[in-house]
């Protein structure tokens, strides 16, 4: 505690050095001028203009840098050095930012007028001289998403959890920021974000892309054809999906550890009309999730050849809680064309669709009771996708399907 006091007095005292050596000294050549808006901050703007916070309250006679108001006019400096501009992290020393930026400490201390390379905290913006620039920009040489507008949301934390810190329209899934922040108010590194579009396509096979730093997950009409939700470098995953004609929802979900920051999502058409004529798997591939509404993330995911279950009271997997908890299995299969009847015996409920369309539905608590629906299928490879939820007690599933005698 007396260390933070400490630095909150050479902090302050070094803000009045700054304002009253500023007086004395000729202007700055000056080239902008920002209007504050509602829920910014002067650091947030400062990162936004490649400066810091202490630069611009100098400028700007601002004698405590968290007093600023929506509507005020701020001089912005045009001579700034180039370089980014960095968040500092709770935790975060001015040694390993020197590290991860390739430069050394004092560079960092003298561009940023610190005298004590230890007072630094959480949330203050640093700036990296020579470093990459911080303004967002779009990556030109590869393919833009199906034009929008994506409903954008965007966190301050990495996990998509809480209320978004802000939520706007977007035209494209491709931005590259850097080392810098999407917008004011949100961090540099440890941030996520979320877009969702609804777009008319034509029916056929679809291949999703997504080049990202650093995760990355891409669902289709709730279905998952990306799952690349890990650190790492900028590197590129795709994943193929039939699609029938009409509207389709996809869901991009974005993290950013720490370092640089970019996502670039789009797709193409890959195969006509007609689904492919053989199977693409047989086994199937399983979600688990840790609530009754098969909602978020999913805690756990198995492939296997068959849905046949019986749990009892026992965990299905690990992280999977044992009661009130939901699953998710997909499979394409090749079916002759006649009447099926499609099945499942459950405790509790169940849903069977059959190429996106429902054909069974129990979605109740019940006690190991079989339940099945009847469709007409044509000659070819369908998808079957199976969803299930247990509420408490004993936990089965079995599905299967036959021809309707």
């Amino acid at each position: 505690m007396r260390r933070n006091r400490l630095c909150s007095v050479l902090v302050a005292a070094l803000a009045w050095v700054l304002l009253l050596s500023s007086a004395a000294s000729a202007a700055p050549t000056l080239d902008a001028v920002h209007v504050v808006q509602r829920g910014e901050t002067l650091a947030g703007i400062a990162s936004r203009y490649g400066t810091d916070a202490w630069t611009l309250a100098r400028l700007n006679g601002i004698a405590n840098p968290s007093l600023i108001y929506p509507g005020q006019h701020l001089v912005i400096p045009g001579d700034q050095p180039a370089g980014a501009t960095h968040v500092m992290q709770a935790g975060e020393t001015l040694t390993e930012i020197a590290l991860r930026y390739g430069i050394d400490v004092w560079t960092i201390a003298r561009a940023n007028g610190l005298t004590d390379l230890t007072c630094v905290y959480a949330g203050q913006v640093i700036t990296i001289p020579g470093a990459t620039t911080t303004a967002p920009h779009h990556d030109a040489a590869l393919p833009g998403s199906f034009p929008g507008p994506w409903h954008a949301a965007y966190y301050v934390n990495p996990h998509l959890t809480g209320g978004p810190w802000r939520t706007r329209n977007e035209l494209a899934v491709n931005s590259n920021w850097g080392y810098g922040s999407p917008m004011a108010g949100v961090p540099a590194d440890y941030f996520s974000a979320q877009w969702t579009g609804t777009f008319p396509l034509d029916p056929g096979t679809y291949r999703f892309y997504a080049k990202v730093d650093d995760g990355v997950r891409v669902t289709v009409d709730g279905h998952r054809v990306i799952d690349g939700w890990r650190q790492g470098p900028y590197r590129l995953y795709t994943g193929d999906i039939y699609l029938g004609p009409g509207d389709h929802t996809i869901e991009v979900a974005y993290y950013e550890a720490s370092g640089t920051a970019q996502i670039h999502v789009w797709w193409e058409q890959t195969a006509g009309a007609q689904p492919p004529q053989e199977p693409t798997t047989d086994m199937w591939y399983g979600e688990f999730f840790a609530n009754e509404s098969l909602a978020g993330a999913p805690v756990a995911n198995h492939q296997v050849p068959w849905i046949g279950f019986d749990w009892g009271g026992l965990q299905p997997l690990p992280n999977v809680p044992v009661d009130h908890f939901s699953a998710r299995w997909t499979r394409r299969v090749y079916l002759e064309a006649d009447y099926y009847k499609f099945c499942a015996m459950i405790d509790d409920g169940a849903r069977i669709f059959v190429d996106r369309k429902l054909v069974m539905d129990e979605w109740h608590p019940s006690n190991g009771i079989a339940y099945c629906g009847k469709t007409y299928v044509t000659e070819g490879v369908h998808e079957i996708l199976v969803q299930y939820f247990e509420q408490g007690g004993e936990a089965l599933i079995y599905v299967w399907w036959e021809p309707e005698e």
